[in-house]
């Protein structure tokens, strides 16, 4: 059926929401017998003591939860290690700061029950930031055709056994979502229209940071798996988008900042070591 991927390092603040969320599923079938892997990895506080809490409720909804408990800080190692455990050849790997609604399993069923390769995700929601500043790069980001009009899968992504098999193991990169995504072409690639909740990093600092990460990311990608640019479809650069940043001048103006300075912070540190957990929030 399924096995559900959650990489969680130092997570107890969020991981309880997270798995709140999972029980809560509606629609599914009483066998169901979907599998949830918590890839605990190099934590220093209560997130696997707090996953193990809840066994006895996964278990009588149905589910079999497995948390392991892996001593190395690294998210790509944690997806490998858990992926070795898993029963089932399709596959949903969540970030535990993400609470799926109700109906989102069971429409990602649906897309992935069928023979050819096929990659899903739902419709990303960002809460309303604390920050004006992230409030206002929200404003702007939100509405970028990659975030309002594509399958971005940030945070949740899935695949069928089919579509698994395109690759082997993760390789060591900082970008694992958009890997994923570029392994399928724009037409293999289905939003459920249930969504989920990715809560955007608070204030410049960490704003800047995760758009450093993530265009790391992206020029690690291009560098060492060029081939899988030919399906990069999503892509917020065009004379359109410029119109939309004259629309709202302020929030544009954040914007613009937070990239040109995670744009700078980029080339500065480029090809630096980067086996620690890279948070995509902080």
């Amino acid at each position: 059926m399924l096995s559900i991927i959650i990489p969680s390092n130092n997570e107890e603040s969020c991981i309880q929401t997270c798995l709140n969320a999972v029980l809560a599923q509606t629609n599914l079938p009483t066998d169901h017998g979907v599998e949830v892997i918590v890839a605990a990895n190099g934590c220093q506080d209560r997130t696997v003591e707090l996953s193990n809490e809840m066994e006895p409720a996964f278990a009588a909804a149905g589910f079999k939860l497995r948390v392991l408990d892996i001593e190395i800080g690294n998210k790509i190692n944690a997806l490998n290690v858990a992926e070795v455990s898993a029963s089932h050849e399709n596959r949903v790997f969540i970030d535990a700061d993400v609470v799926i609604e109700p109906p989102i399993l069971a429409e990602l069923l649906e897309i992935l029950d069928r023979p050819t390769p096929v990659y899903a995700s739902g419709a990303v929601r960002v809460p309303r930031p604390a920050s004006f500043i992230s409030r206002a790069y929200a404003k702007v980001w939100t509405n970028m055709p990659f975030f309002r009009d594509g399958v971005p899968g940030i945070g949740l992504y899935a695949m069928n056994g089919a579509g698994r098999a395109r690759w082997g193991k993760f390789p060591d990169i900082i970008a694992d979502d958009r890997f994923v995504r570029l392994q399928f072409a724009p037409t293999e690639r289905h939003k459920t229209k249930a969504g989920y909740d990715w809560p955007l990093p608070e204030g410049f600092n960490n704003l800047v940071h995760v758009r450093h990460r993530w265009r790391e990311g992206n020029i690690e990608l291009a560098e060492r798996f060029p081939a899988l640019t030919a399906n990069d479809s999503e892509i917020n650069t065009s004379s359109g988008n410029a119109l939309r940043l004259l629309r709202t001048p302020i929030a544009s103006a954040v914007f613009v900042l937070v990239y040109l300075a995670s744009n700078a912070r980029a080339r500065r540190t480029k090809g630096e070591d980067n086996v620690a957990w890279r948070r995509g929030r902080e």
